[in-house]
């Protein structure tokens, strides 16, 4: 009984959990980098002026929304396929690099709209700063984004973390300067976070960048492939982002941008066990479809199934602990304008939870290439999710917020998992017969 004790203790023996799920953990470590810097922005501005957070979190749902169109259309596509382009890898990067060239093209003419009918007085007249910054610096954003994707798809964690270990100390460091000389505002912020992006990526460039090529005759071939696949995720994206989107707004019409302020400071708290939800997505799409091109349906089965027991235990736990001390936590880090939040971080921290069964199936959804099935469920959360919010902001401002949050975030986490098990059924049946 001692020799078994001493076994599992020992350190060799962690030492080998630790190598087997090395990828996984540097995921998860990277993740946590990158919400530190997020989670610091939103304390240091929250404590400083509620209504200049407010500011600064409807910028980031713009942000986003955009980022989400780049991730269904180049990202996922590039982890997905690119096992099938290793004979010209450099040609299929080079393809990818000009459809992404499009895309920040066309969000700055989604911004330069924004900011005109911001300057115009058509939308909160505070929001003119942070847009001109967007105009300026969304490609360097855009940018990290697509480097960070490459990275985990290639396996090069260790590249990743690097990169975004310097992004979050120039953010901070930055940000606790411009809060000194009194400077700190929701547009600041975002320069300095497109600066830190700039000056990163730069570095990256000529250290690190891989081999790019632009040929020709590969240049419809690779858009087909990619929009055949990436269209359906883009309408879902459009459609399932638009809550995420539109409900700071409505936020800003029925309570200011303070009231918003306060949205924002539970969803950076609840937001806290995104390190773990974004760190295991960042694992679990390229490891999902490995191990379905290898195994098939019943070796993606064993991993979903893996990887909810581990977000069920994980984001559980965490959201325990928020139902209990949420509020004081709130009032320790940004100021006791932030006191009556307990209900509100209570519910988004089961928004959070839907969110971690939603990641699963999706990824499932995913390396199926069942994507008009995930385009659907994510029309009805989009239907579900703006319904329950026009129903409920105007009357419970904040609370109504949340809670149509949970409603949305609890219908998208059902129904992907009710067709991933009924794709998954079925697809074993067949190969059985």
């Amino acid at each position: 009984m001692q020799s078994r004790f001493n076994s599992m203790v020992s350190p060799k023996r962690w030492r080998g959990v630790a190598l087997k799920h090395k990828d996984a953990l540097l995921c998860l470590v990277d993740q946590g980098v990158v919400s530190i810097a997020g989670f610091s922005t939103s304390v240091l501005i929250g404590r400083s002026n509620p209504e200049e957070l407010g500011v600064y979190f409807i910028a980031w749902s713009i942000v986003f929304f955009i980022r989400g169109f780049q991730e269904q259309m180049i990202s996922v596509p590039y982890t997905i396929f690119h096992h099938q382009h290793e004979h010209d890898l450099a040609g299929y990067r080079g393809s990818c690099m000009l459809q992404q060239f499009g895309l920040m093209v066309l969000a700055f003419l989604f911004i330069a709209g924004m900011t005109l009918a911001a300057s115009f007085g058509w939308l909160e007249s505070s929001m003119v700063s942070p847009l001109i910054v967007l105009l300026i610096l969304m490609p360097a954003i855009l940018m990290r984004e697509i480097v960070r994707q490459y990275g985990f798809t290639h396996q090069e964690n260790v590249s990743v973390l690097v990169i975004d270990s310097a992004i979050t100390t120039l953010q901070i460091g930055g940000l606790l300067v411009l809060g000194f000389i009194g400077l700190l505002t929701g547009a600041s912020a975002w320069a300095l976070i497109g600066v830190s992006c700039l000056l990163t990526l730069v570095m990256w460039y000529f250290k690190k960048c891989p081999e790019v090529k632009i040929k020709k005759n590969r240049l419809r071939p690779d858009w087909n492939q990619n929009w055949g696949f990436g269209k359906w995720a883009m309408g879902g994206q459009l459609v399932g982002s638009l809550p995420t989107y539109i409900l700071p707004w409505m936020l800003v019409a029925a309570a200011g941008t303070e009231g918003t302020g306060f949205f924002a400071a539970v969803a950076t708290l609840t937001g806290v066990a995104n390190i773990f939800n974004t760190g295991m997505a960042n694992f679990l799409t390229p490891r999902a479809a490995q191990v379905y091109a290898d195994e098939g349906a019943l070796g993606l089965r064993r991993v979903v199934i893996r990887a909810t027991l581990v977000f069920i235990f994980a984001i559980g736990t965490f959201i325990a602990l928020l139902a209990v001390f949420g509020e004081q936590l709130a009032v320790q880090l940004y100021g006791a304008q932030y006191t009556g939040l307990q209900m509100a971080i209570t519910v988004m921290g089961l928004v959070t939870l839907c969110d971690s069964f939603a990641i699963v199936a999706s990824n499932g959804l995913f390396v199926m290439e069942k994507i008009k099935a995930n385009f659907w469920v994510d029309v009805i959360l989009m239907l579900v999710s703006i319904t329950a919010a026009i129903l409920l902001i105007n009357s419970f401002g904040l609370l109504g917020a949340v809670w149509a949050s949970l409603v949305g975030s609890f219908t998208s986490a059902l129904l992907r998992f009710v067709l991933l098990i009924v794709f998954m059924y079925r697809e074993t049946c067949n190969s059985e017969t």
